[in-house]
């Protein structure tokens, strides 16, 4: 049964898909050093260019489209509605920020790098204190608590799709998380002086990008601004990773960097800022950290969800590796 969805997933997803798929349903734990080396090590030229060819453009396409067609939900949920325990085993513990960090040097821990992280972030959003804060996509309201932390007396709200990572937000943390769309749904309580997403954009579809960005203008005061961290595609428009990338994040497609950029100034936007940052160290501390916790969490998740992650990592090394994405952190401004 194994070896003949290995093929038929050959043959109409392509080999990268089919390899993983296989991996994810391995009857074991996937070995820790043996499963990153596997995909991280670099392969001869032949096996690199059937991995990117194949399958062709239009065939990837047909397939991405049909993966869109369903609610934006069901991908969210099946990623993120695991188990939040789980999600502490590897995360940094003090904020749970899934996104990526800030590595000043290779000895950080991943709690140190998250901190670089949101002080970042917090610098660029300029605030005097008091501004009114949405923030799309919170997950478990890391940044919502980071500003809390650091003495914010505005209002926060914060947008999830995850019932789990509400959950949390609300019953932890008691932050004002709502169980919103906000792909799809109106900005309830605006305008907002200040809207911030981090790792949420990469879950809006192609043809929404224009839209979101003008419900995010039309959301701000006047001089208002919008801090986003995300990454975008770099060399192709549907590239093979992103069929693969299916099996971890369903119904979810990557657009190419320009196309935020050209959608955000169509509405309005001045883009002051738009810095590139390395992903890898967080995947790999993320790796790290889930391979220490694997007898907790083998407890907390079947075999197939575990081996699911231990894949998705190096995967998502590799995907920033070969620059098929790279990570930006952008300003957007609202004219006065």
């Amino acid at each position: 049964m194994k070896l003949l969805r290995l093929i038929s997933d050959t043959i109409v997803r392509g080999p990268l898909y089919a390899i993983a798929n296989y991996r994810i349903h391995t009857s074991a734990p996937l070995d820790p050093t043996e499963n990153w080396q596997f995909w991280t090590k670099p392969k001869s030229s032949l096996l690199e260019w059937i991995a990117r060819s194949y399958p062709p453009a239009a065939v990837r396409s047909t397939y991405i489209d049909a993966m869109l067609e369903r609610e934006h939900s069901q991908g969210i949920e099946a990623h993120y509605d695991v188990s939040n325990d789980f999600y502490a085993l590897f995360l940094n513990h003090k904020y749970r920020f899934y996104t990526c960090a800030e590595f000043h040097h290779d000895t950080e821990t991943i709690e140190t790098a998250q901190t670089h992280k949101a002080e970042y972030l917090l610098s660029l959003l300029n605030l005097q204190g008091d501004e009114k804060i949405l923030d799309l996509g919170c997950g478990w309201g890391a940044m919502l608590k980071f500003l809390q932390d650091h003495g914010h007396r505005g209002e926060l709200t914060g947008f999830t799709l995850s019932r789990e990572q509400q959950i949390y937000a609300h019953q932890e943390l008691n932050l004002n998380v709502a169980l919103s769309n906000f792909i799809t749904e109106n900005f309830e309580g605006a305008p907002y002086d200040r809207v911030i997403s981090i790792g949420a954009l990469e879950h809006v579809r192609p043809k929404e990008i224009e839209q979101m960005y003008q419900k995010i203008y039309d959301a701000l005061v006047p001089g208002g601004l919008a801090v986003h961290q995300f990454f975008s595609l770099t060399r192709e428009v549907c590239p093979t990773s992103v069929v693969m990338l299916q099996l971890f994040f369903p119904g979810s497609m990557l657009v190419m960097h320009h196309v935020h950029l050209d959608a955000a100034q169509r509405v309005g936007f001045e883009i002051s800022h738009d810095s590139l940052h390395d992903y890898r160290p967080t995947l790999r501390a993320w790796y790290e950290r889930l391979v220490a916790n694997k007898s907790r969490a083998l407890e907390l998740v079947n075999l197939e969800t575990f081996n699911r992650y231990m894949t998705f990592f190096p995967i998502s090394w590799l995907f920033f590796q070969q620059h098929d994405a790279d990570l930006h952190r952008i300003v957007m401004r609202k004219p006065v």
